[in-house]
Order: structure tokens, then sequence, then C-alpha cells
């Protein structure tokens, strides 16, 4: 083994035109960070309904289902800039790779 090569450093692999060059990293997953932002914004919701000042207009029940749809579009809403934070950083961290084919390629 030459001096200049790491032990832990694989062999490099032979160029050719079909290899690709790609980013991997762990992409976290939009609809459960939508999810749980609507879920939030829900709870929020019914604490603010049950917990506060009773309406003589209104009931509890009508409240906290007025409340429930504002709250979870403002969690959603929040849950989606999140989402963006951590796909960013997650991308920051992404390692190259080189994708290559497996098998003959298929023809139509």
């Amino acid at each position: 083994m030459e001096s200049s090569q790491h032990p832990n450093t694989p062999a490099p692999v032979q160029k050719d035109p079909r290899n690709v060059e790609v980013s991997v990293y762990a992409a976290p997953k939009f609809w459960p960070f939508v999810g749980i932002g609507a879920l939030v914004g829900v709870v929020i919701a019914f604490i603010s309904a049950y917990t506060g000042q009773e309406s003589a207009d209104f009931t509890r029940s009508a409240v906290a289902g007025f409340l429930s749809v504002g709250f979870a579009f403002i969690g959603v809403l929040l849950a989606g800039v999140v989402f963006l934070v951590v796909d960013r950083i997650t991308r920051k961290k992404a390692r190259r790779a080189l994708a290559v084919p497996m098998g003959e390629p298929e023809h139509r």
C-alpha cells in the first residue's frame, strides 16, 4: 500500500460514462411535519377555548372549533418553516457518492 493512501479509503472506481455522481443525505418527510403542526395548533386551540373566559354568545365547543381552524393553519405554516430549516441543515451535511449501474441497461 502506498504511504499517501489512507487504509480506509476505497479504491478509485474506473471512469464509466454511465456512472453518476450524487448527493446523499437523510431528507425529512414533509407530511409528518405538517400533521404535527396542525395537531399542535388544534391542541392549543382547545386549551385556549376551555381555559379562557366563557362567552355569552358562543358555547365553548363553538369557540374551540373556530380557534382550531385558525390555530391549525398557523401550526401548518410554522411547521412548513421548520421543515425548510431542517431540510437545509440536512442538505449541508450531504456527502457525495458515485452511483454505479448494476447489470446491463434495459432496451425498449
